[in-house]
């Protein structure tokens, strides 16, 4: 590719027959990698490479001991969206590198005294629509959030199921914190272009507070 960290699973999750896999946390990563290792069908394993530098306490026995019973038992967590912090006033949907800004977002908007819930996607194909829309609908308001341009993007999907699901629980329209419709930057500049906290507060604030 022309530029070093494009965002590229809008590509794959247009093909049909592929997953997409995007996981945000140590554990998950060890997780939905196995799984995906397991699947009968191709998986895009969307490793975010901010991913590499992270630290975490992870119990690989238990991940090990969960996976095995879940193959034996067929249950999986496959395909299925975790709530990465629960809130009440607001829906924060991320996937892959977005989710760890979209969670200190959260808690910068907590000190503020709104309560933001974060889901992470996890897997953009399959896409957990009960676990999102059940969100929304609790919350009335929702910003998504992704490092990928904005037009014709996965962050454009999300909106549009969301709303095509949860359109009369909606308080306000949903908005979008996406990387710009320009060329992914240097490394030096790319702080620039990547949603951030104070863009994802910005956001929020647009949500029609008042109504």
């Amino acid at each position: 590719m022309e530029h070093h960290c494009d965002s590229s699973e809008s590509y794959y999750a247009h093909t049909a027959g592929l997953k997409v896999y995007t996981p945000a946390t140590v554990a998950d990563g060890y997780r939905m990698l196995r799984e995906a290792i397991d699947s009968d069908d191709p998986v895009m394993f969307m490793e975010p490479k901010k991913l590499y530098w992270s630290k975490d306490q992870v119990d690989l026995g238990a991940l090990r001991t969960e996976h095995a019973t879940n193959a034996a038992t067929g249950s999986s967590s496959e395909g299925r969206a975790a709530v990465a912090r629960p809130g009440t006033d607001a829906t924060l949907i991320a996937y892959g590198p977005s989710v760890p800004t979209a969670l200190a977002a959260a808690s910068a908007a907590a000190e503020e005294g709104r309560s933001l819930e974060v889901i992470d996607v996890r897997s953009i194909v399959p896409f957990d629509d009960e676990t999102v829309c059940a969100s929304v609908r609790k919350t009335g308001r929702a910003v998504v959030i992704a490092e990928a341009h904005g037009f014709a993007s996965v962050s454009s999907e999300i909106v549009a199921r969301v709303q095509e699901r949860c359109f009369h629980y909606l308080a306000a329209p949903i908005r979008r914190v996406t990387g710009f419709d320009v060329p992914y930057p240097a490394p030096k500049l790319e702080h620039y272009y990547l949603p951030s906290v104070d863009r994802i507060l910005d956001a929020v604030d647009d949500l029609q507070w008042e109504n």
